[in-house]
């Protein structure tokens, strides 16, 4: 049990088939790591992103179905008054087209923003991931990043390959031809320092000179 990035609440984390994993007591999306690693909730921006675009597209995915049902309707009546009045049938026939119209706009826009959740979610694990190869500073393969993120095989490997895609981790090829993936550790202070006496040295070699 770990405090809740989006309500706070000290809850279990439970399984989900559209986020993977979700606090028990809110819904909210959520990205495990095992381990000792530190987190910086830097994924939070990328959860909430994900969140609030998901519930947008329910919403528009509900009103495509209002509308639809509208222009079933409105289609229906039409047929059943021809016959009795035609300028009545026109204004019916009128409704349904229109809103035929927006439910099929509707549900062009709760696609697009189940895509916005997904891209946003997927960001979400690749910044826990990248986090994940930092703390390790050492080769991690994509059965490894499974287990210590609680996923499958076949995200752990499209994982990777993003950090690798997007800069933020470095693929290698061990002699069983499997990949593995790492991140450089940033230079030492010593190592800096170090650098820094040569470089006036040089530049009193030179202003001798």
């Amino acid at each position: 049990m770990s405090p809740c990035l989006h309500c706070g609440a000290l809850a279990r984390i439970e399984p989900s088939a559209a986020l993977r994993w979700r606090c028990s007591v809110c819904g909210g999306p959520v990205v495990p790591a095992a381990g000792d690693l530190v987190r910086s909730n830097g994924e939070l921006p990328s959860l909430v992103r994900s969140h609030r675009a998901r519930a947008m597209a329910l919403g528009w995915l509900a009103a495509s179905f209002v509308l639809g049902s509208i222009a079933a309707m409105a289609a229906g009546v039409t047929l059943l008054v021809w016959l009795a009045s035609h300028l009545a049938a026109v204004l019916l026939g009128t409704v349904a087209v229109v809103a035929a119209s927006l439910a099929w706009a509707s549900l062009r826009r709760s696609r697009r923003r189940r895509g916005e959740a997904r891209e946003a979610l997927a960001e979400a694990w690749e910044r826990v991931a990248g986090e994940v190869l930092a703390a390790r500073r050492e080769e991690t393969t994509a059965p490894d990043l499974a287990r210590i993120m609680s996923t499958d095989l076949d995200h752990a490997e499209r994982l990777l390959a993003r950090l690798s895609a997007h800069g933020g981790a470095r693929v290698d090829v061990r002699d069983d031809a499997e990949l593995t993936y790492r991140v450089d550790a940033p230079p030492s202070e010593g190592a800096a320092g170090a650098e820094q006496p040569g470089a006036e040295a040089t530049g009193e070699t030179l202003r001798a000179r």
